[in-house]
């Protein structure tokens, strides 16, 4: 199975949740999602190392969105005349701390961006990733 399956899988047993930080709306998992857990900048492909961790942190990026009352960050920009809204939610799930990142294009529906480690440094200045190990990234 691709990767892309994979996680076409998952986003089709999903489709939507809802979100308590947006009320009376749904937050859609849809193709702009996949795309972006798979490819970077230019269409390159991401690290399949990185790729399999987006893939196994889905399932709690889906659990965090459908508790999370507010959003930690919230930023937008324009994009010619087009208004682009980025919404980011951070918490700990299955003892692992992540960052689900929403997306909306103008007035258009907002969809499941992307989920990453969400990385700490601890009080000497080293990273650490989200289980608390050290990392030379």
């Amino acid at each position: 199975m691709t990767f892309k399956d994979q996680i076409k899988k998952i986003f089709d047993e999903t489709k939507e949740v809802d979100c308590p930080a947006f009320p009376g709306e749904k937050i859609h998992f849809n193709s702009k999602g996949i795309n972006h857990l798979i490819y970077k900048g230019a269409r390159s492909m991401r690290e399949v190392s990185r790729i399999k961790t987006n893939i196994r942190l889905l399932p709690g990026a889906i659990k965090l969105l459908k508790i999370m009352p507010i959003a930690q960050e919230e930023s937008s920009y324009m994009v010619g005349e087009t208004t682009m809204k980025y919404w980011a939610f951070e918490g700990v799930i299955n003892k692992r701390r992540i960052k689900v990142v929403i997306r909306q294009k103008g007035d258009g529906n907002k969809h499941f961006f992307s989920v990453i480690p969400a990385w700490r440094k601890d009080r000497f200045g080293q990273v650490k990733n989200s289980r608390g190990d050290l990392r030379k990234e």
